[in-house]
């Protein structure tokens, strides 16, 4: 980033808005009524949502709604509690236009008919694999929220934590059920455009404006997706293009800049594409002028186009390229130093570039050709200290898989391959190449309407550590309309690598080779049971997972600063409870969300048990959204997090619970939606309890602790969006 960045913010603001057509920020554009009457076996439906993105109305009891919209091509979402969603497009025109919607019975558990995660082309209401979504209503509170970023869009899942792993460069992870980070699979549309693993920043770079839903399976998942995914799979769905551009700017009030531009367009009946471009910026902070950067700064820029095919008799393709470029700074500030006497950078420089593509192709009435492949290369220099550490990845991925459906059974077959090479320029004995062909197959079964059955295996031949098996069969039990069960247990495999979430924050300069490393194994069960009792939709699970010869962290004995990765003599242990209820009573929303969870493992250290550390053993959240149809919307969420174990902390062994509280106020004028967002406004941070800095470095020449609160504070962020 040669160029000072607010002075590349600005010129991205007006470039942004040169792209955009000249009637997006012309006033008096027209309007015009679509009444949309919703009906079900020939009788109207009341109480149903009808939105077109934030405009909205409930239907009466003659089951219509009436919607003010722009002129033109819109999509028009309807939902109601008990039903499917259906979606359909209408023209806008300056005279009133009718249309009829009708819906279908169902237990509706996601707000999306058919799920990407998974390849067997079914219903969500059908699948016995229990498939969590993130909408694009929550998309848009994240818009308004943070623009530059996707962590707290992740967590809207119950049972998801991004932790952070550095208090140098900010790194994070995400957790699934309080498996570590290094175990869960991120997708992008169904590819692995992060790379095979997403240690560090990589998937939280980018601005969630483009995206449709956010698609989780938690617990093991191996079957689906290979030896990357013991603990989960979170796959981030795109929006398609719809006719519409869009400029968010946004600004913090902890130095803090957000320039993002997102363009949707249709250029004839079957081609489109979208863009995404943003422009980002965080200064460094020292909020309790300890000496050390409790935000860490960054530079950061973002961009990445699909272009989209859609074919005659449901083919379709496309294509995708993504390029980010970051600068991270982190430390020591103002020329303060440690208790050593000595400044200390941890710096971050980070290039990633990656292209992708899905085929999807009808051999006939029952069968279907999915092709995906995608390629992603990342250079990246660190600084820990005094220390470099230069490095590049790159991954391969391609599949082929074909789905036959006949009647009540859905077969899946097809080949993978995965390649993941990395190179240490300054490190060069963790250099290494795996190359994982696998074969996979899973069969869907559904001989009556309230029962499913899903059975599927993946032979994974990893060319370090052999073949790797994974099964996992799921069941689906419903009872009656609006309630029903799922069931899955499995098996999974992870193959390591030097990357886990201690070797993030200290870098692999004192790390020692892991040629001896074995692979993990896992297995794990959970049961989901939702429905709806009134006009509350209720959600609860109970998992229960074993890792055993789980790859631990430890210092190496007599040396004062090396660090080695090992095989735990034991299984790490985690069980838990997650409850979830959402009550939809125009026009406020309301939510609510438990988690328990019990993790233990063996300290590599004393061999002794223990608890996972950094794993809130209670956790809960409350929301509460007031929307105006379509003028104003107003939210407020409160987070609990309970105690959390900790290691190594000269400081304390267990962390303090505490809870934040976070405010959004959004407000239509004509084209413009204006945001204001109050991040952690009590101001709990982890600093007003024990300093970030240790006494003495610990384990691989470590200078801070974990993070187990907020280190920011209290932030504050205003901004608009511009539609068109």
């Amino acid at each position: 980033m040669v160029a000072p960045f607010h002075r590349l913010l600005g010129a991205a603001a007006i470039a942004v808005l040169a792209f955009l057509p000249r009637d997006a920020i012309a006033q008096g554009t027209g309007t015009g009524i679509v009444v949309v009457r919703v009906v079900s076996e020939g009788r109207p439906v009341a109480g149903a949502t009808v939105a077109s993105r934030s405009t909205r109305a409930l239907t009466d009891p003659s089951g219509e709604a009436a919607l003010t919209l722009p002129l033109g091509p819109r999509m028009v979402m309807v939902t109601r509690i008990g039903f499917a969603p259906e979606s359909l497009a209408v023209t806008v025109r300056e005279e009133p236009i009718a249309v009829t919607v009708t819906l279908h019975a169902a237990a509706v558990e996601l707000p999306e008919i058919v799920v990407a995660t998974t390849r067997n082309e079914r219903r969500v209401t059908d699948e016995p694999t229990r498939v969590e979504v993130t909408d694009r209503e929550d998309v848009e509170e994240q818009i308004g929220g943070s623009p530059g970023v996707i962590a707290e869009l992740l967590t809207e899942s119950g049972g998801v934590r991004v932790q952070r792993t550095s208090a140098g460069t900010g790194g994070a992870s995400v957790r699934i059920r309080g498996m570590r980070g290094r175990y869960t699979k991120i997708l992008s549309d169904g590819l692995p455009l992060f790379g095979v693993s997403t240690e560090g920043l990589g998937p939280l770079q980018i601005p969630p404006i483009d995206l449709h839903r956010v698609e989780v399976i938690k617990g093991v998942a191996s079957a689906l997706y290979g030896p990357s995914a013991l603990g989960g799979v979170v796959n981030l769905v795109s929006e398609r293009p719809d006719a519409r551009s869009e400029v968010v700017l946004n600004q913090t009030s902890r130095g803090g800049s957000d320039a993002v531009l997102w363009q949707a367009h249709p250029l004839s009946p079957r081609w489109g594409y979208t863009l995404v471009a943003g422009a980002h910026r965080q200064s460094k902070e020292d909020n309790d002028a300890d000496g050390w950067a409790d935000l860490t700064g960054f530079q950061r820029a973002v961009v990445r186009p699909r272009l989209f095919w859609t074919g005659s008799g449901g083919n379709s393709w496309f294509l995708t390229g993504g390029l980010t470029a970051e600068s991270r700074t982190g430390g020591t500030v103002n020329g303060d130093t440690l208790p050593d006497g000595l400044t200390h950078r941890e710096d971050a420089d980070t290039w990633r570039a990656d292209a992708g593509s899905v085929a999807r192709l009808i051999l006939s009435s029952g069968a279907l050709l999915s092709l995906r492949g995608s390629v992603t290369e990342e250079w990246r220099t660190q600084w820990f200290g005094a220390v470099r550490e230069r490095d590049r990845r790159s991954a391969l991925f391609s599949e082929a898989a074909l789905t036959v459906t006949r009647g009540s059974q859905v077969l899946v077959a097809g080949a993978a391959v995965e390649r993941d090479a990395y190179t240490a320029l300054d490190v060069p004995l963790h250099d290494y190449t795996y190359t994982a062909p696998a074969l996979f197959a899973e069969h869907t079964w559904s001989p009556v309407p309230w029962f499913g059955l899903s059975s599927s295996a993946r032979l994974d031949f990893h060319s370090r550590y052999g073949r790797l098996f994974s099964p996992r069969v799921s069941a689906l039990v419903r009872a009656g309309r609006d309630w029903s069960a799922r069931l899955s247990a499995g098996g999974a495999v992870f193959a390591p690598t030097p990357f886990t979430e201690e070797t993030e924050a200290i870098g692999l300069s004192n790390l020692r080779a892991i040629n001896g490393l074995r692979v993990e194994r896992a297995t794990g069960a959970s049961l989901d049971v939702g429905g709806v009792l009134g006009p509350v939709e209720l959600n609860a699970s109970a998992h229960h997972s074993i890792v055993r010869r789980p790859v631990a962290f430890r210092p190496v004995a007599g040396s004062p600063t090396d660090v080695e990765l090992v095989n735990a003599g034991g299984p790490t242990r985690t069980s838990g409870l997650e409850v979830y209820a959402r009550w939809r009573f125009e026009p406020f929303h309301v939510t609510a969300s438990y988690t328990y969870l019990r993790a233990t493992e063996l300290d590599a250290g004393t061999g002794t048990r223990r608890e996972v550390p950094l794993n809130p053993r209670h956790a809960g959240g409350l929301s509460v959204v007031y929307e105006e149809e379509d003028d104003t919307q107003v939210g407020l969420e409160f987070y609990y997090n309970g105690r959390q174990s900790l290691a190594g902390d000269p400081y304390r062994a267990v962390s303090a619970p505490y809870t934040t509280i976070d405010a959004l106020i959004q407000h239509r004028l004509g084209r413009f939606i204006v945001f204001l967002h109050g991040e952690d406004l009590n101001n709990v941070r982890q600093t007003t309890y024990d300093p970030i800095v240790r006494p003495s470095p610990g384990a691989g020449g470590r200078w801070t602790t974990d993070v187990w609160a907020p280190l920011e504070g209290r932030v504050i962020n205003a901004g608009f969006r511009l539609r068109t």
